[in-house]
């Protein structure tokens, strides 16, 4: 017979008094039963009750250690759920307060408590995500006086100046204010809001942070823009900020929908210049220019293209490269793609390109150069270059053994050895065990992780 169905034949008396009796066993479930058993008019206010009950029980000296974090966000959890069985029921602006009495709390616990398992921040964006729905289900309802409070409660919570260190869950708030902006009095006092922002960023010192408050504020005015179809409005304040990135990217997105691709070339190429110094931004520039010579079947500038974000370690571009030669063609290129690897020495994708190519003599190089790459790659040696890689690997096992000097670094080295066994003939191994026991004759411990082998 189930748990369930032995409780579900329990008088009421029996009920109560196992449950008294477990609670009182355990002050968490004490505390978890008073809240799910609580009623009245004011739920926010025992909610917030509840969150800080458990916080506080888990604070000592005024600090939340990493390993009680969890626990102290118990309640925080159970208002949450609350909050989702609340927009279940249509219930969206309870729903809204339920998730920003947990956020309000929940934000201030960063300044005394250890995130470094990032619960915390979890239970924050859990508690956004949260307010998105209940805002988006507030929305869609014909209910004007409940968007009305639903958007009110938002940008109260988003003034608060517990985000003056948090700008990024700030603005995550002020993005779903965005939702309400068809309606023209939310969409002014948002709009008012995030220039008040602007203007207060304008009188800050140039710094990263300022450019990056800058440019989130400033997409969320475009959002705006998109939102209410202003789209002639929305592609002039895309240019108008053209040096950013982020605007430069819908630019040519809008220039690629809309087939405008000579346009789109151009603001691709404008942005390899002007971000030279950024290697990540010049290779998401290149790779919307490969997209438009896709789209204009210019397969000689898409393989200069791709042979420059092979170059640039990327294994994607070596495929989509391979594909635009015949098989004769590519012998050629593929010999110019290692060719120009050697030169610059990076590995990383030279050996990909080697292991899709079966060019053991290319892989031979790399564990030649430094028998560190023989224990990923001897699988790929064995065919054609089986006694050069049994020696490297037997070197590599070697040099490893000389400076360990614990249990632990030993075990390692014995781990390479088993690989080494199963990869070569026994006699080869029985001979290097006999070499490290001679050798290591000192280490006893040494000694003991190699008999295990």
């Amino acid at each position: 017979m189930g748990l369930k169905t032995k409780i579900s034949k329990l008088t009421k008396k029996e009920l109560v008094d196992l449950l008294t009796a477990v609670a009182e066993t355990d002050e968490n479930i004490e505390t978890m039963l008073e809240y799910k058993l609580s009623g009245g008019e004011d739920e926010i206010k025992e909610s917030k009750k509840l969150i800080r009950t458990y916080i506080n029980r888990y604070k000592w000296k005024g600090f939340i250690s990493l390993r009680y974090v969890p626990s102290s966000l118990q309640g925080a959890e159970m208002v949450l759920d609350k909050g989702r069985d609340k927009l279940a029921a249509g219930e969206s602006e309870m729903a809204a307060k339920l998730a920003i009495a947990v956020l309000s709390i929940v934000v201030d616990m960063m300044q005394y408590a250890d995130d470094s398992n990032g619960a915390i921040g979890g239970a924050i964006e859990e508690s956004i995500s949260l307010i998105g729905e209940a805002a988006s289900y507030s929305v869609i309802s014909d209910d004007k006086n409940t968007q009305k409070k639903v958007f009110q409660l938002i940008m109260k919570e988003a003034n608060h100046t517990r985000y003056d260190d948090w700008s990024n869950w700030q603005f995550d708030l002020l993005k779903i204010c965005t939702l309400f902006s068809i309606e023209p009095t939310m969409r002014q006092k948002l709009e008012k809001k995030l220039n008040q922002l602007l203007e207060k960023l304008s009188g800050e010192s140039s710094s990263w942070s300022k450019e990056f408050d800058t440019i989130e504020i400033m997409l969320l005015q475009l959002e705006i823009l998109e939102l209410n179809q202003e789209w002639e409005r929305a592609g002039e304040f895309i240019y108008e900020h053209i040096q950013y990135s982020d605007f430069r990217e819908k630019a040519i997105r809008y220039e690629l929908e809309n087939e405008n691709t000579g346009s789109a070339l151009k603001l691709s190429r404008e942005g390899q210049i002007q971000d030279k110094e950024l290697p990540g931004l010049v290779t998401k520039w290149k790779e919307y220019e490969l997209k438009i010579y896709e789209v204009l079947e210019d397969i000689e500038n898409q393989r200069k293209i791709l042979m420059e974000l092979v170059f640039n370690n990327s294994f994607e571009a070596y495929k989509k490269l391979k594909n635009l030669y015949n098989e004769e063609e590519w012998k050629t290129v593929a010999e110019k793609i290692f060719d120009g690897f050697e030169e610059t020495g990076n590995n990383a994708t030279y050996i990909e390109i080697a292991k899709e190519e079966n060019r053991q003599d290319k892989l031979y190089r790399i564990c030649k150069e430094d028998n560190f790459y023989i224990q990923e790659l001897y699988p790929y040696l064995i065919d054609e270059y089986h006694v050069e890689a049994e020696m490297i690997f037997k070197n590599f096992i070697h040099d490893q053994a000389e400076p360990a000097g614990s249990r632990k670094h030993y075990r390692g080295v014995c781990k390479l050895i088993g690989k080494y066994k199963k990869a070569f003939e026994k006699t080869s191994f029985i001979q290097l065990k006999e070499e490290l026991q001679e050798k290591y004759k000192r280490r006893p411990t040494f000694l003991d992780e190699l008999e295990k082998v």
